[in-house]
């Protein structure tokens, strides 16, 4: 009885790991070919937005496109940003990347909200037999993105200005923490850790801090890369990305990631 269920048990892992396998596999090619293929996932891709208007028609039946028609531009954009709209990023891979999504970046739109916002306002337009200005609609986010980023600049322009070469400032723990201990400790008010600034990199709005207090031996979580990972071909494995520092150190930060002591 033992042997035939270590032989069942046998039998069921190697499917599952075999299944592992082949998806593992699948999602690789697709890697591959992820800009260019028109299937991700097993869901078609549009190439343009005139083929996204050929998928939406057959999603919608005909009595929906009516009631649709009958909305104002605004109101249909409004309604089927969250739902319908995020399905078309996640699916048609606007955030993760396709084919789609390289159409619009070619046109120089990036943000995966804008390509559905266009999308949805011209699908409108194309019901309603009006004229899509496709050109307009992508000269209007790269104007909005133009003015925001202005508008970050100068704000940073002032912030960086609070920031002195030998100033002490205190570390925000922005991108975490070293350890659980160290998390713990920071929700406690008892983890502090504190730099001095000994230059100043206005134009990129970096400053480089030597640290003088950490409340871990680790020091502090400086960079994480995203959750990404590398391949160290050194030692032959993946390995985590974060950055750490410790005390008696100093490196380049964002001066986000330091708070001038009041």
């Amino acid at each position: 009885m033992k042997k035939l269920q270590l032989i069942l048990f046998l039998v069921f892992a190697s499917t599952i790991c075999s299944g592992q396998t082949a998806d593992k596999k699948q999602k690789e090619e697709e890697e591959k070919v992820r800009f260019t293929t028109d299937t991700l996932n097993s869901i078609y891709i549009p190439i343009d937005l005139e083929d996204s208007f050929k998928q939406i028609n057959t999603f919608w039946a005909d009595s929906t496109k009516i009631k649709l028609k009958q909305l104002s531009e605004e109101e249909f954009s409004g309604r089927l940003h969250l739902g319908f709209g995020m399905w078309m990023r996640n699916n048609w891979q606007l955030w993760g990347g396709s084919r789609l999504s390289k159409f619009f970046n070619d046109k120089g739109i990036f943000h995966p909200d804008d390509m559905s916002g266009i999308i949805l306002d011209s699908y409108y337009r194309y019901l309603n037999n009006k004229e899509i200005n496709f050109d307009e609609q992508i000269q209007y986010y790269k104007d909005y993105w133009q003015e925001s980023k202005k508008a970050e600049i100068e704000i940073k322009k002032t912030e960086f200005t609070k920031y002195k070469i030998s100033d002490t400032i205190l570390f925000n723990y922005r991108k975490g923490f070293v350890s659980e201990a160290q998390e713990k400790k920071y929700d406690d008010d008892i983890c502090i850790a504190k730099g001095i600034i000994t230059e100043l990199n206005p134009k990129d709005f970096f400053i480089k801090v030597k640290i003088i207090e950490s409340c871990d031996k680790k020091g502090i979580l400086y960079g994480d890369n995203d959750g990404y990972i590398s391949y160290n071909p050194k030692a032959k494995k993946w390995i985590d990305p974060k950055k750490y520092i410790k005390k008696g150190k100093q490196t380049w930060f964002s001066y986000e990631d330091w708070e001038p002591k009041e």
